[in-house]
């Protein structure tokens, strides 16, 4: 008895010590909200279909927009940190995260060179991602997509990428393995 009270204790510990982590992070995980796989969204969409938008951009699938990256057929767009931009992204991607940053007026000037625009971000709700497509499409870019899966399905199906600062963050990039 006296075995099964030290470890509810330990339990207990453990859990309350793992919510103040979480209380205390900057970025905690939203203990209200349901998790759900790849396979439960229907095959890894950005969001859950129920859940609002922000954005009525349409997604592409990673197959779909890895074969225009390699046909240099759009521009691609990391909606992430500098820091996440930085330690890797698609390569030639244009940083342009919801906040913006000095360099956003030349960035979007650069992406009108394309007819497709692909904007990604880290997590696969891609609200970051979902915030800069409206920004882009009331700047008149007319096919602006959302990637599925995000970041780590790129990475996950192989596309190519870089790491390295943006420009107009600062820095040059070098090949990602």
């Amino acid at each position: 008895m006296r075995l099964l009270a030290q470890a509810a204790a330990i339990a207990l510990a453990g859990g309350a010590t793992g919510l103040a982590a979480n209380a205390l992070s900057p970025r905690p995980a939203p203990l209200a909200t349901p998790v759900h796989s790849a396979a439960e969204r229907g095959g890894g969409s950005c969001a859950d279909p129920d859940a609002p938008r922000a954005s009525a951009a349409p997604r592409i699938a990673v197959a779909e927009a890895k074969a225009l990256c390699d046909a240099c057929a759009a521009g691609f767009v990391d909606a992430r940190s500098a820091t996440e931009f930085a330690a890797g992204h698609v390569t030639d991607a244009i940083h342009l995260p919801p906040t913006g940053h000095p360099g956003e007026a030349a960035a979007i000037a650069a992406l009108r060179a394309y007819r497709r625009v692909v904007v990604y971000d880290g997590e696969y709700r891609c609200a970051l991602a979902d915030e800069v497509a409206a920004r882009l499409r009331r700047e008149g870019l007319p096919d602006v997509s959302v990637l599925e899966g995000a970041w780590p399905a790129w990475v996950a199906a192989g596309g190519p990428g870089v790491s390295g600062a943006c420009a107009a963050c600062g820095g040059a990039a070098e090949p990602h393995p």
